[in-house]
């Protein structure tokens, strides 16, 4: 099934998209990271620290929910008309943020930013898939998982620079400079790439009122269970079920609608569907680690939160190297099975060494050894990054690489907010399980915050171990199931144009 280069676009257009999707991903990107330092100044300011961590939670519930939808939406309006408006929607919700007067109205403008950032991460890997044949895609691929690294690590540090010498209004204000230099790049350009498959049917809405109550009600549980409420009480077991019959409502229709968000063939797909599921489970896993560890630094081991934040660096920039190299590969080969079946049993056997050196305690290695631990991590994970989304927009018809990019997207972060969760509830339960003194515990900052004797930090290096075994379990699973994904030769750039936007 071919899926290349749409229009005859030249090099330099070909990399104004590029550069113009890089962009829109990397607002998206950094938009998830930059408030978390600035929360204390915004609290101090607008009151009703309560509600401080839905600062967060909007943008997170609005942008999960977002991307399957807009990914689907770009594949019947067009990239062009879906990238812009949600560039608009996403520099709006900046706008109402930089001049919000209450905690309330800060959380609903984040909920319409997070809107625009969902659509944001699925578009921009979209539209390039529009550009680049999957053969060429797995180094452009490799440029998105960089981004991500890079907003990340950058984020957090620039949101508390901008909050100390500027205000913590700047950091939603600088991103209208961005957000307008990514469509000024990309419109002009957009505007030649077609519409796939000429007109298409309506979008359909409830499907999308269906998913969005679902996902919306199944990430409430997870944030809320075992902190405000416990898991097997009433308003959790009522989310979940919230959660549950509206997904299944949502997959009877999409069987029997013309323009399903999610269309049952990617289900019975032989590369879509257990790269899917592969990704669900290892991104879970990867950013359950990623969330877990330094807290695990900070109080098995004593370092500091600066130190903790240094020790995971080498995690965080060695994923987008060996993606980059992947994509390289795909480049060099036309395949894309190996890397991965190469990664994951590396990431999964350093993990297993982790989970070791959590047993040890306070005697743990050098600082050097834990650094290479959370590396091989890194360098494991880094591979399915670029061939999982190369292989699976690889496997469907043009019409539908927005709804598949969507797809993805929404698997991995359904994958990380269930398995993060999942690893906090069991390291807390089998922290108050072996160390009932400790009463009762809001989350892990709670054991961060709180001074322990040297037996109640073993105790939690023994919980973190557990985790770190089971997120050892996920990786294998994982690869069991990439290890099914067929083998499809990638395609060059052989299709003809079709009719460009207007």
């Amino acid at each position: 099934m071919s899926d290349s280069v749409p229009a005859p676009l030249t090099a330099a257009e070909v990399r104004a998209v590029v550069l113009g999707s890089v962009l829109a991903l990397f607002l998206a990107a950094l938009d998830q990271s930059i408030v978390a330092t600035a929360l204390p100044a915004i609290a101090a300011e607008l009151g009703r620290v309560e509600l401080m961590s839905w600062v967060v939670t909007a943008y997170l519930l609005a942008s999960t929910c977002a991307t399957p939808v807009l990914g689907k939406a770009s594949d019947v309006l067009g990239r062009r008309r879906v990238l812009a408006g949600c560039l608009i929607v996403f520099l709006g919700g900046s706008v109402l943020c930089s001049l919000a007067t209450s905690m309330p109205m800060l959380i609903a403008a984040r909920a319409l930013q997070g809107l625009g950032g969902g659509g944001l991460i699925t578009l921009a890997q979209a539209t390039v898939a529009d550009v680049v044949p999957p053969r060429e895609r797995g180094r452009y691929v490799a440029y998105f998982a960089s981004v991500w690294a890079g907003a990340g690590l950058l984020g957090p540090t620039l949101g508390g620079l901008l909050t100390q010498y500027l205000g913590w209004p700047w950091i939603f204000w600088i991103n209208l400079p961005l957000g307008l230099a990514a469509l000024a790049i990309t419109d002009r350009v957009l505007r030649r790439l077609p519409v796939r498959g000429g007109a298409r049917g309506r979008i359909d809405l409830p499907g999308i009122v269906l998913l969005s109550t679902a996902t919306t009600a199944l990430l409430l549980a997870l944030s809320f269970g075992g902190h405000r409420w416990p898991w097997a009480s009433t308003p959790i077991l009522g989310l979940l079920a919230l959660a549950v019959v509206p997904a299944l409502l949502f997959a009877h229709r999409q069987r029997h609608t013309a323009e399903p968000l999610l269309p049952p063939a990617f289900f019975r797909d032989p590369v879509v569907a257990p790269t899917g599921a592969a990704l669900f489970l290892v991104f879970g896993g990867f950013l359950a680690v990623a969330v877990l560890v330094p807290a695990w630094l900070q109080i098995g081991l004593g370092r500091s939160a600066a130190a903790a934040g240094l020790l995971m660096m080498p995690m965080s920039l060695a994923a987008p190297l060996t993606a980059t190299l992947t994509g390289h590969y795909l480049r060099a080969t036309g395949r894309y099975r190996r890397p991965p079946q190469l990664g994951l049993p590396l990431a999964a056997v350093a993990l297993l060494a982790l989970a070791g050196v959590a047993l040890a305690g306070p005697q743990a290695p050098a600082p050097g050894w834990l650094a290479a631990l959370l590396a091989l991590i890194g360098l494991g994970i880094g591979p399915i990054f670029s061939a999982s989304l190369t292989a699976a927009q690889n496997a469907v018809e043009p019409r539908d690489v927005g709804a598949v990019t969507g797809a993805l997207t929404f698997a991995r972060a359904l994958g990380g907010a269930v398995w993060v969760a999942a690893g906090s509830a069991l390291v807390l339960g089998l922290a108050l399980a072996w160390l009932p003194q400790l009463g009762t515990l809001g989350g892990l900052e709670d054991l961060v915050r709180r001074p322990l004797a040297a037996a109640e930090r073993a105790a939690h290096g023994e919980a973190i171990a557990a985790v770190f075994v089971a997120a050892a379990g996920l990786l294998l699973l994982g690869l069991l199931l990439w290890s099914r994904v067929v083998e499809r030769p990638l395609r060059g750039a052989d299709a003809a144009p079709v009719s460009a936007e207007t």
